[in-house]
């Protein structure tokens, strides 16, 4: 069994529906509980949609429901149906599943794709939120039998904060570049008619949610500043959420205030296809984020043998490793000498993309295979322990 509050935008959300997927392809059956309807066509899948009955207004009100009802509803369904294994995406539902799992006696594996408050306090929650959030996942941790996390940091925080439960199994497993279709020389010459791209012009790109932790400002703020004048700036994505539409329109308006507004291209959230059309085209992505997981985006932008750079942050190294491919994202003057070394010296841009193609190998491997061996590994027989 696992649950997801309803699918939304962005690579975490997508990594959730693989996993699922990747279940259902080697014959197991999944229950997942949700709050919107999460549509996935297999006969082994059973999504249970948590009916209200009644409505109620307002984002905090239905977080307040869903901590009340759904482990509720978990251990109902769970008893119901003879669950074998609990699967947590996250530490909070992680937290929402300890008590069917504890009642049933069966093992939870939990997921941790993005940084523990627990490590990392977050800046932008009150001191009363931020203690709530570390209790939920410290409870959420406590009540896993397995954690795989997505990046090797994170292996590392969840091992020092819960290393007096020895028997917790902490397992690490990178997300994978996924298969892309091979390029149509038309599709790249429509692509850049498309968007107005002329002939011979160099092209930044840089894509994810539109949250103020992709610090995507920064690399605005940076295109004035590199000596070829003939570059455009693609900024590939959206804000998931209302509470992120400020930081979307204040990121509308700063080409504008720096002058920049014809080179800076914000072309709304994309399908794959057409997000890789454009990545094709590009010469260098960019991604300048505070915190990341694991950003699918930059393992797609290597997997079209598109150079990459990004910030020097968990998640971020895993991928690129490479010094020369990173950066202190707070620091603009390094990022703008590290962005005109690439566009004004050939012998070192040659060397950058040398160095993303062995980065891409590392990342070429099955991660549906991956996950179900490190999820269902050593539970198969029903038992607890891995």
């Amino acid at each position: 069994m696992t649950a997801m509050y309803t699918l939304k935008k962005g690579g975490a959300y997508e990594r959730f529906q693989g996993m699922v997927e990747a279940l259902l392809d080697r014959k197991c059956d999944v229950h997942c509980i949700s709050l919107t309807p999460i549509r996935i066509e297999d006969p082994f899948y059973h999504n249970h949609v948590l009916s209200l009955p009644f409505k109620i207004k307002g984002n905090l009100a239905v977080k307040l429901m869903v901590l009340l009802l759904f482990p509720i509803y978990a251990l109902l369904i769970g008893w119901r149906e003879k669950i074998d294994l609990f699967v947590a995406f996250g530490p909070l539902y992680a937290f929402l599943q300890a008590i069917p799992k504890s009642m049933m006696m069966k093992p939870m594996v939990t997921l941790i794709r993005s940084e523990l408050s627990l490590a990392s306090p977050a800046r932008d929650l009150s001191k009363f939120f931020l203690w709530i959030k570390r209790v939920v996942e410290y409870f959420g941790l406590i009540f896993s039998d397995r954690v795989v996390t997505v990046n090797t940091a994170m292996e590392n925080d969840v091992m020092r904060f819960m290393k007096r439960r020895n028997k917790i199994d902490v397992k690490v497993l990178f997300n994978n570049i996924p298969q892309i279709p091979m390029p149509v020389d038309s599709d790249v010459i429509q692509t850049r008619r498309q968007w107005a791209i002329p002939e011979g012009a160099k092209v930044l790109i840089t894509a994810g949610i539109l949250t103020p932790r992709k610090n995507i400002e920064i690399l605005i703020k940076c295109l004035p500043k590199i000596e070829i004048k003939d570059i455009f700036l693609f900024v590939i994505g959206d804000d998931s959420t209302q509470s992120n539409s400020h930081y979307r329109d204040s990121l509308h308006r700063l080409p504008t205030e720096l002058g920049v507004d014809k080179r800076v291209i914000f072309t709304g959230w994309l399908e794959k296809a057409e997000m890789w059309n454009i990545f094709r085209i590009a010469d260098l992505f960019v991604l300048p984020s505070k915190t990341e997981g694991m950003p699918n985006v930059v393992l797609e932008a290597l997997g079209v043998d598109l150079p990459c750079m990004g910030s020097n942050i968990q998640g971020i190294e895993d991928i690129l490793q490479y010094g020369e491919l990173m950066f202190n994202p707070l620091n603009e003057e390094a990022m703008v000498n590290k962005l005109n070394q690439f566009f004004l010296d050939p012998e070192y841009s040659n060397h950058i993309t040398e160095l993303c193609r062995k980065r891409k190998k590392a990342f070429m491997f099955d991660w549906g295979e991956k996950i179900f061996q490190m999820v269902t590994m050593g539970f198969r027989d029903g038992s607890n322990r891995p």
